[in-house]
């Protein structure tokens, strides 16, 4: 773990705000008053940009508090569609018009390549601020860069984007719980079955979505007993193996059985949300935040859903996720980077932590704050949900943080694995096995690849960094097993 060094941030600190008691006057062109007001609303104005739709409200209320406490400060807010961002800040960046403060959906990039590449610039995060931050959850080569922090997590890695949420009126007509839903697939496809008739379909998802269905297989694959997408205990890329595979043919019998909503191919996260509050559908996978969007724009629908965990072979669940990621960046484009890590300064307050909670959006870092916050019922067993079934996996990063080097010198092989979902799914790819068998020989080759490339460079790194034989399937890896290893 990287200790920050105080003297550095008091210089870099002191620094900072010398630089804003002299603002425009210490430019040498002299100006009128109408250009210096014109300078300083720029020089001031602060551009964020996200995909948490549940999150709007929260950000609105931290943005114009920091306004109050910084004047002449103003943040401009904008909220993406998750399936739109990726394109946006690509667009953005090569034309350096990208916002100060951004996170990275879309991009389908380690946050270690966008570093190497120079999207960022670090954030001198206060000691107050960062002595909040849990023990573990600061990592060398995931938030942490040459000493430099680049971001941090204001989530919690117990959560998982495959929860099965449902329209119980819809499931108790076809014979099913309607307080807890379908527990296996064999239970999840017979209820999809009996929902469909009338115009009504079983599943609804956004299949367009490639990032998203991605990570719903990754899921499913957890579920049927895949540790991650890499085996903690030998290294190996397990895409090809069965529990991916049994996966995507779970899928792609529901597409079989007609009971996925005929439209979905066209829908991505946020329509297929928009339709199945129509009740055009019984089931829909999503994440925790599925509360909260549909509690803020679709209330008249909110008592008629119900959440369940993930469908498994056999019920039951336990799902392994590495630590999270940072949430928000900084650009390396950004003309006030001070600012703009005072502004992510109030993203580990205990208040903010706490209105994560009521507006319903991804897991809080702190779990606590959860239940006693003002959440609709299905939020608040989402997560119980999360804690019973979730688990932290090890990550190569924590053993040796040159691995994140060669994550980021890794090429992402096409067709990516969302996009063979779809494939598999609109009959394109008839044999998902070896399809998925050639992804992960491909996600070997280049892994092997970027060892030799980083290893050249003087990194010492090997493929063995990537295995932990002191890995135990259903018990939290923490940090201090990193040096047992």
């Amino acid at each position: 773990m990287t200790t920050f060094d105080r003297r550095r941030f008091l210089r870099v600190a002191g620094a900072s705000m010398a630089t804003a008691a002299l603002g425009v006057s210490g430019c040498a062109r002299t100006s009128s008053k109408e250009e210096r007001d014109t300078q300083s609303e720029s020089q001031h104005l602060l551009r964020w940009w996200d995909q948490f739709q549940p999150l709007k409200a929260l950000q609105e209320k931290t943005f114009r508090g920091f306004e109050s406490s910084h004047r002449g400060v103003r943040v401009e807010y904008t909220v993406y569609n998750p399936n739109e961002m990726g394109q946006a800040l690509q667009l953005a960046y090569k034309s350096r018009k990208i916002a100060d403060v951004h996170s990275i959906a879309g991009l389908s990039t380690p946050p270690a390549r966008l570093v190497k590449d120079g999207w960022f610039a670090p954030v001198d995060l206060p000691d107050n601020a960062r002595s909040t931050l849990p023990a573990d959850a600061l990592l060398d080569g995931l938030h942490v860069f040459d000493d430099k922090l680049y971001s941090f997590p204001i989530f919690s890695f117990r959560q998982y984007t495959t929860l099965n949420w449902f329209n119980k009126e819809l499931v108790e007509r076809a014979g099913g719980d309607p307080e807890n839903g379908p527990a296996t697939w064999d239970e999840f496809r017979t209820l999809a079955r009996a929902m469909t008739k009338g115009g009504v379909y079983g599943w609804i998802q956004g299949l367009q979505f490639a990032e998203r269905m991605q990570a719903h297989l990754t899921d499913l694959a957890k579920a049927a007993g895949a540790p991650g997408e890499t085996d903690p205990r030998t290294g190996e890329y397990l895409y090809g193996g069965d529990a991916f595979v049994s996966a995507v043919e779970f899928l792609r019998s529901l597409v079989k059985d007609k009971v996925v909503f005929p439209a979905s191919t066209s829908l991505d996260a946020r329509t297929g949300r928009a339709r199945w509050v129509t009740g055009v559908a019984g089931m829909f996978f999503d994440g925790c935040w599925n509360i909260g969007v549909v509690a803020g724009d679709f209330k008249e629908f909110a008592d008629k859903v119900g959440v369940g965990s993930i469908p498994s072979p056999e019920g039951g669940a336990v799902l392994h996720n590495p630590p999270t990621d940072g949430t928000f960046y900084i650009s390396s484009q950004s003309a006030q980077p001070e600012l703009a890590g005072q502004l992510l300064a109030r993203l580990v307050t205990d208040d903010y932590q706490a209105g994560l909670a009521t507006q319903m959006d991804q897991p809080p870092l702190n779990l606590d704050v959860v239940q006693q916050a003002d959440v609709h019922p299905t939020y608040r067993r989402a997560i119980q949900l999360f804690q019973d079934g979730v688990r932290l996996a090890p990550t190569p990063v924590g053993r040796n943080a040159a691995t994140a080097q060669v994550v980021a010198a890794m090429r992402a092989p096409r067709p990516t694995l969302g996009e063979l979902v779809q494939g598999i799914l609109s009959g394109q790819v008839a044999d998902a096995r070896k399809a998925l068998r050639e992804y992960a020989a491909k996600q070997t080759a280049e892994r092997d690849r970027a060892i030799a490339e980083v290893v050249k460079s003087g990194a010492k790194v090997g493929v063995e960094d990537w295995t932990f034989a002191n890995w135990t399937a259903g018990k939290d890896y923490t940090a201090d097993l990193y040096g047992q290893a």
